[in-house]
């Protein structure tokens, strides 16, 4: 297990893998936790958020699986704030109309148990359009420190009084995931995420992670509006603290007429030490993802998460996920 110390040297407190008040006075405001995850093959993976947003009284639940030959995916984005219930064991849960999902933590910042239940439908195989019934359960527990940069000063993304952050951290989980009754015994490494606080959805971003067992990383770049590039992330190596990225540079190339391989190309990584991680990656798996209700007037972005193959200079090769928004193309 790690240590207190190391699990929050960014800031981050044990009570923050909990719900925070949020503020009425910004309709915007999104307290959500993601969790993704893939076999060192890429045979199986998955993304599951959950998020809500308490002004507008409402939840939003969005989980994909890949079983190696189908992406399957339960998208809820108008599900009722009043199902959901938070609490100090059971992080969060909700069991309404044929979806049921939670998670506890065991023990904060350091392990927990994702379950999810529920209807999805086949977007992408043999079985596309079809409704199946999943399963999922996995035993999160944390490789790494709760990363953070802070609450930043980015605006529209904080509000006075009230604590607003988020931290990401690598992840090893162990469990079972079952489509329509054919269950598949899974050991994952992936990358969950917590943020809390007023979140503007209109802004270019990559979300960059890779976890195998000698190094985990995860690199973002995001593009506001009237603001500076924005190029955060870590790089942790097997037995060495965590290391704050100065720099990521993405040469992408997007298609946009195939979501479910939607994305190639090139990324550069410098760490603060001087270290530099670069490589290519490829598409494995992928979809699209709804956010056009978070728009005001609602509107189509290119939001998009692909499960990748990462082909590094240094002649190693690793699974991993890539995560973008893009404004949508004019003739799209």
């Amino acid at each position: 297990m790690l240590s207190e110390q190391e699990l929050t040297q960014f800031g981050v407190e044990l009570k923050d893998e909990f719900s925070h008040p949020y503020s009425q006075n910004h309709d915007d405001w999104n307290e959500s936790y993601f969790f993704d995850w893939y076999t060192e093959d890429g045979s199986a993976a998955g993304h599951c958020r959950i998020g809500w947003h308490p002004v507008q009284q409402r939840i939003l639940f969005w989980l994909h699986l890949w079983n190696g030959s189908e992406w399957l995916l339960i998208e809820e984005n108008r599900l009722p704030f009043s199902a959901l219930k938070l609490g100090a064991e059971n992080v969060f849960s909700c069991d309404q109309w044929g979806l049921k999902f939670s998670y506890d933590s065991l023990v904060p910042l350091q392990s927990g148990r994702l379950q999810i239940e529920g209807f999805a439908r086949v977007v992408h195989g043999p079985r596309q359009g079809m409704i199946l019934p999943v399963n999922l359960t996995l035993e999160v527990k944390a490789l790494g420190a709760a990363y953070s940069r802070g609450a930043g000063s980015v605006e529209g993304h904080s509000a006075q009084g009230f604590s607003t952050n988020r931290y990401e951290q690598p992840i090893q989980a162990f469990g079972q995931m079952a489509i329509d009754g054919c269950a598949t015994e899974l050991a994952v490494r992936g990358e969950r995420d917590h943020s809390w606080g007023p979140r503007p959805w209109d802004m270019n971003w990559q979300f960059f992670v890779v976890n195998n067992e000698q190094f985990s990383l995860q690199a973002t770049q995001v593009e506001i509006p009237e603001w500076p590039l924005i190029q955060i992330g870590y790089f942790h190596g097997l037995g060495q603290g965590m290391e704050h990225l100065s720099e990521t540079k993405f040469e992408l190339e997007f298609a946009s007429d195939q979501p479910f391989a939607a994305v190639s190309g090139r990324f550069s990584l410098l760490c603060e030490s001087g270290r530099l991680i670069a490589g290519r990656m490829e598409s494995i798996a992928g979809s699209e993802i709804d956010i056009t209700h978070a728009f005001t007037p609602p509107k189509r972005t290119e939001y998009r998460r692909t499960l990748i193959r990462c082909y590094f200079d240094s002649g190693e090769e690793s699974m991993g996920w890539l995560e973008y928004n893009r404004p949508k193309p004019d003739n799209k």
